[in-house]
């Protein structure tokens, strides 16, 4: 049945003068991938992607020609323990963005970046707005955290720059509290700060299609009984503005590092999993199990570019380009020479993959990324081909399994 204008609504809209338009659905322009497809999914639908056909919902289907991730236009909080991988995902975002042909900035207020990590998520260091908030012509000019606000807006409302993230929101001073005495306390004043700027930052942001994305740390809240015990500095306006707050945990149990046999046959530690919950999400559904109990998506954190679970990476990679197709719980590929390749289950693709298929795989998926022009994940751009490092298991009581006796 056609829709209808009523003759009220047009006369509105002719009165408002650009101030409104007609239809409220929401019309997205730019996806900004985070490098972990079922986080990209979950993001979008409220739900993982599953052994089924990638359709997402019937009223907002699933396009594997277009980037899937966080939605632009909007303030993100991604917050956690320390070392829990917070600035490893957000090299991840702007990684991706700039292969989607975006000009990306970093706030460095920690003074804390790293280029390796950078490197091995994917960041192109030479085209990277970087600030460390500090001043080659005038060593002792200060930045305040009002400087930074007002520096925030000025990159996405007069230079065109797409993804803004800032490290990190609990470094920031304000100008009072910088030249204070160190004996002066002070109320509340950040939260202050971000509750007057954070809403100026969001409409910016919206304006010009920009994501912006704040960095934060965890605190205790001492005397606290009721409730959470930890919370994130700057108050309450980040929390509320914010579209998305992605949640990480730092996992310190031995079963989570990554571990390879390096040459010499001795174990190696190249990284670490981590948890990432999605604690806020404007853009679905809360992601949910079957009991409705939270799911926590574990995501792997490198520290080297070694990358032994490069086979799940691309099979995820081989599911959003829709290059792996499910049947009854079967998996299957048609390669190049049309030869169909099938396995009975995810495990048993995965180790079709490590047994030899691999590099072919990898080559589809890149002439795949270059007719949608969907970017990579960082691990599949920097793999050369040739053998994928042997990937060690770790038990919960540190035993290494796979030629190896003992850490």
């Amino acid at each position: 049945m056609a829709k209808r204008k009523s003759k009220n609504s047009t006369l509105a809209l002719d009165n408002l003068h650009g101030f409104a338009r007609m239809g409220a659905k929401a019309e997205t322009k730019t996806f900004i991938p985070t490098g972990h497809f079922e986080l990209d999914f979950a993001i979008n639908y409220g739900i993982l992607p599953g052994d089924k056909e990638l359709l997402g919902h019937s009223y907002k289907q699933y396009d594997s020609n277009k980037p899937l991730g966080i939605p632009s236009g909007r303030v993100v909080e991604v917050y956690g323990q320390e070392g829990s991988g917070k600035s490893s995902i957000c090299h991840r975002i702007v990684g991706q963005a700039q292969k989607l042909g975006h000009i990306c900035a970093w706030i460095d207020a920690e003074q804390s970046y790293s280029e390796d990590l950078a490197i091995i998520n994917g960041v192109d260091m030479d085209d990277l707005v970087y600030s460390d908030l500090t001043n080659e012509e005038d060593p002792d000019k200060v930045f305040y955290a009002e400087d930074v606000m007002d520096q925030i807006i000025t990159l996405i409302r007069d230079n065109g720059v797409k993804v803004v993230v800032l490290d990190s929101v609990a470094s920031l001073v304000p100008k009072a509290m910088m030249e204070a005495p160190a004996d002066q306390q002070f109320m509340a004043l950040l939260a202050r700060l971000m509750g007057q700027n954070v809403k100026k930052i969001g409409q910016w942001a919206s304006k010009k299609d920009a994501l912006v994305i704040f960095i934060n740390q965890l605190r205790d809240k001492p005397g606290n009984m009721f409730g959470p015990s930890q919370t994130t500095p700057g108050g309450h306006a980040l929390k509320f503005h914010a579209s998305l707050r992605m949640a990480l945990t730092k996992r310190t149990s031995k079963k989570t590092l990554i571990m390879i046999e390096d040459e010499d046959g001795n174990p190696k530690v190249i990284g670490r999993n981590s948890g990432v919950q999605i604690s806020k999400n404007r853009f679905a559904q809360p992601l949910l199990d079957s009991k409705g109990n939270t799911i926590i998506l574990e995501i792997p954190i490198y520290y080297q570019p070694y990358f032994p679970g490069l086979e799940d990476i691309a099979f995820n990679t081989g599911r959003q380009f829709k290059l792996i197709r499910p049947y009854k719980g079967n998996f299957s590929w048609t390669n190049v020479e049309g030869k169909k390749i099938e396995a009975e289950g995810r495990a048993a693709f995965i180790k079709l993959l490590s047994d030899g298929l691999l590099p072919d795989f990898v080559i589809a998926l890149r002439e795949k990324s270059k007719e949608t022009g969907v970017p990579l994940p960082p691990e599949l751009d920097q793999y050369r081909g040739g053998a994928v490092p042997k990937k060690l298991e770790v038990d919960a009581d540190g035993e290494v399994t796979g030629g190896v006796d003992e850490l």
